[in-house]
């Protein structure tokens, strides 16, 4: 075989080990995480309320072409249910932020449960021959003492201010001094925890195991889990 003819085959080599590879390996890059935390072991109720974004339950059905948004939920849902009944605690899906305040009602203050907030103001899906990405930014409010008043607060305050929510930092530093100051004056030990990434992006080959979206819920997942293991359930699910 004479030399164009090897360098022939090595190419074609070459190209085949990427394709292969492309189409089995993940991988799972961020842009600007951040976490805020005061951890403390704490007996709590058994169950934890779980308030997931609004969109991802009404876009599906207004656009079911968009299915990427049904199978964003249904992986954040999975992995936090897996993480906090490993932990045997109970999550409860359902929405504590208000979706409409009318004049003369006031915000929620707090609930008899642990709660998980979770806001997500973009995410996307991208479909390519070998490889998908799917990627989000993402806010997790953790709070032991069942504290939802802090968070409409602080979304108030920061609303129409596109300067302090492209960058999901000044909404988790605001919303975790908040809700702190809220718990100190309580007295009570609590377990609080807010983490964010500006994006989080999962790059997942074709033919790899784990959905796309999976992997990034189980990232989420990791971090509910970190906050999750301070909480001592006192009756059992």
């Amino acid at each position: 075989m004479n030399r164009s003819g090897i360098s022939l085959a090595l190419l074609i080599v070459v190209v085949y080990a990427f394709v292969f590879y492309s189409s089995f390996s993940t991988g799972v890059s961020w842009d600007s995480k951040g976490e805020f935390n005061h951890l403390d072991n704490v007996t709590v109720p058994g169950k934890v309320v779980v308030d997931m974004p609004l969109e991802l339950e009404l876009i599906p059905g207004v656009y079911p072409e968009l299915d990427y948004h049904g199978r964003f939920e249904d992986s954040l849902k999975g992995a936090i249910t897996k993480v906090l009944e490993s932990k045997n605690l109970s999550p409860e899906f359902a929405h504590v932020r208000p979706v409409v305040v009318f004049p003369g009602e006031g915000l929620p203050s707090r609930i008899n449960d642990s709660v998980v907030i979770i806001f997500a103001p973009f995410y996307g899906h991208e479909n390519r021959v070998y490889y998908e990405n799917c990627y989000a930014s993402i806010l997790v409010y953790m709070s032991s003492s069942g504290d939802v008043g802090s968070y409409p607060s602080v979304e108030e305050r920061y609303s129409g201010d596109s300067s302090k929510t492209d960058d999901l930092q000044y909404f988790a530093a605001g919303l975790f001094r908040t809700a702190k100051a809220r718990a100190d004056l309580d007295g009570s030990p609590y377990s609080l925890k807010v983490v964010y990434w500006n994006v989080l992006e999962v790059r997942r080959g074709k033919l790899a195991d784990r959905s796309c979206w999976d992997i990034l819920a189980g990232k989420v997942g990791k971090e509910i889990q970190e906050w999750a293991q301070t909480l001592k359930p006192s009756n059992k699910p």
